[in-house]
């Protein structure tokens, strides 16, 4: 397809746009029902709604042949931690491959780090021009008493006159003042303190993220610079870094130091003129397999295997042994492949440039862990070997005990929880971009803010959703042991829960007291629900459905099993009565709301009533 093809096709698409803009409802009435929207979901709307409008300036920039270099805004926008498709996860990881560790702990915002202005000033603190002191004479006569040092390194006090302050340390202030005010005040006390405090500048330079001059408070340390300019970019030394002073070095920072012990003891303060210089990395390592920390490490000179392997946080329990290192070493044009034995002086072995050490598992057949809970002989951690099912897990650890309620098993795993918090994501999307539809169509005469309340309060339980990740599953040892397909194989990460027998029937949803009440066999459940109060004005009566302890998902009032039989519910059973979806028929997916707010009764009914 050729330009002048694609400058038609956009050429439609601004006119077919600038239509539904021309038609929608006027700022005022739009404005109005955005108001009552939480910050966060207005955000989205207009966001939503902001999108067909920003359409033109896309297409002009989109044929803009002009090649543009990084400007003001990209400190601001280092690679950093969010919610990634598949595609950018794996175009990240190779994009971050060869970072040292280190570097994308400069990836927040660099203002985040900016020094407080209100913290106590340290007795070392050197004075200079801007600098504001005050002094209280305590005596025959009680006053206040300010002055900036001026660029001659003066201030000028009340009864004392000009005295030298610049270059002093605030210490040696104090007591140079208390000197002046004693001998001139005769029967006088001083008290010496700052107020306002001088900017600095300094300059930050070599492999820096963003080289240059900068203007920062007296206070800032090494660190704080660093992170106001953006850190080190991807060639720079995280453990060299080099205070200059007068052209010479004052003091070399190991940022290592501080990411891995918490160590400032060299986070300099910095003084007018300074340099901070920042050289190229020069030797590194890369860590693989089981260690807690993986990855590319800077080494310096004389670190040792010991050194590296404190770098990436040790070994993962369980996971393998300093026996089990391999060492991939460059030994002039060509790599060797070393096995350390336990034999040799593993700790002291000098790391060199582009050694690669890696650990194995001490069991392949090793996978993760699962965690079993609750009524089983022998609850805790348990491995989890390569093709493992569920029943050989519970064998492990003892069976079940005699107190175990089977039918209430909460089975959980880390890749459902995830998908379903994706899913009520995804949910809240479609109900914002329902919200901007309907305001973007112009059929907003009879919105009022108390229909955008009930879709507000939705948006927000679906956002705030921290799902666990349960599967239905069946735990009972005879079917496991009777049905194959049941008895599947488990993953790291998996829990298993086993409950006691619980003696209640939990209501929840649009009832006037949700509540849990003890169970009764046969009774029906609307007998339960007017124990429960009854129905709220709210409520959808004809999609009540019930989640039984298994995690399985039963309707009520539209099942005959459940209508014509009064003793279907069971222990621990949550009966839900989801919000009548009429307060919504203003919304352009109309169809949509009933199923969410069924799924999103059924996130908010816990398992917290097969746990007391």
């Amino acid at each position: 397809m050729n330009k002048l093809t694609l400058i038609y096709f956009y050429v439609i698409l601004i006119i077919t746009f600038s239509v539904n803009i021309f038609a929608a409802p006027d700022d005022g009435s739009r404005n109005e029902l955005l108001r009552n929207l939480p910050a966060d979901q207005r955000e989205a709307v207009l966001m939503k709604i902001n999108q067909a409008q920003d359409l033109e300036s896309e297409i002009e920039t989109t044929f803009e042949e002009i090649s543009t270099s990084q400007g003001k805004e990209d400190i601001l926008r280092r690679a950093r931690e969010k919610e990634m498709t598949e595609a950018e996860k794996k175009a990240y990881e190779i994009k971050s491959k060869d970072w040292i560790f280190g570097y994308d702990i400069f990836s927040t915002s660099p203002t985040t780090f900016a020094p407080a202005t209100d913290i106590p000033v340290p007795n070392d603190y050197v004075l200079g021009p801007g600098d504001q002191v005050q002094i209280q004479v305590y005596g025959d006569e009680n006053y206040v008493s300010k002055s900036f040092i001026t660029r001659s390194g003066q201030a000028v006090f009340r009864d004392i006159g000009p005295v030298t302050l610049a270059g002093l340390s605030l210490e040696a202030a104090k007591e140079l003042l208390d000197k002046k005010v004693t001998t001139t005040l005769l029967g006088s006390e001083v008290y010496v303190s700052l107020g306002q405090l001088r900017s600095i500048s300094i300059y930050i330079l070599g492999s820096a993220f963003k080289p240059g001059s900068y203007t920062v408070s007296s206070l800032s340390t090494l660190t704080n610079a660093l992170f106001v300019s953006g850190g080190v970019d991807t060639n720079g030394s995280l453990r060299n870094i080099q205070v200059k002073r007068n052209g010479k070095v004052v003091s070399t920072f190991d940022f290592y130091e501080l990411l891995l012990e918490g160590d400032t003891s060299s986070d300099v303060r910095l003084q007018q003129g300074d340099t901070i210089f920042i050289p190229t990395f020069e030797t590194t390592a890369r860590v693989m397999g089981e260690f807690k920390r993986t990855g590319l490490f800077e080494i310096k000179s004389g670190d040792t295997l010991s050194d590296l392997i404190n770098y990436a946080g040790g070994i993962k329990p369980g996971k393998g042994s300093l026996s089990e290192i391999e060492l991939n070493s460059i030994e002039g044009s060509s790599r060797k492949r070393i096995k350390l034995q336990p034999g040799d002086d593993l700790l002291s072995y000098k790391i060199k440039d582009g050694d690669n050490v890696a650990v194995r598992s001490s069991s392949l057949d090793e996978v993760g862990y699962i965690e079993l809970s609750g009524q089983f002989k022998f609850p805790g951690m348990y491995t989890v070997n390569r093709g493992e099912t569920l029943s050989q897990v519970m064998a492990r650890a003892g069976g079940l005990t005699d107190q175990a309620y089977l039918h209430g098993a909460i089975f959980t795993r880390e890749s459902v929880a995830r998908q379903q918090k994706v899913s009520a994501e995804r949910s809240a999307d479609y109900l914002e971009q329902s919200i901007a539809d309907t305001i973007m169509s112009g059929t907003i005469q009879n919105l009022t803010a108390g229909s955008l309340g009930p879709v507000s309060e939705l948006i927000k339980k679906l956002r705030d959703l921290s799902p666990i990740g349960r599967i239905v599953v069946d735990v009972n040892p005879v079917v496991l042991k009777a049905d194959p397909t049941a008895d599947f194989e488990v993953k790291d990460g998996d829990k298993l829960i086993i409950p006691k027998r619980p003696t209640s029937i939990t209501i929840v949803g649009e009832v006037i007291s949700p509540n849990s009440i003890t169970f009764k066999s046969g009774i029906s459940f609307n007998e339960y629900i007017q124990n429960a109060g009854g129905f709220k004005d709210s409520a959808n009566k004809s999609g009540v459905f019930a989640i039984m302890p298994n995690g399985e998902v039963k309707e009520l009032t539209k099942s005959l099993l459940f209508k014509r039989s009064r003793s279907n519910l069971i222990p621990g059973t949550t009966i839900v009565v989801p919000r009548d979806p009429e307060p919504f028929n203003w919304l352009v997916l109309t169809k949509t709301i009933t199923p969410i707010l069924a799924d999103t009764a059924t996130a908010i009914a816990t398992v917290e009533a097969l746990l007391d």
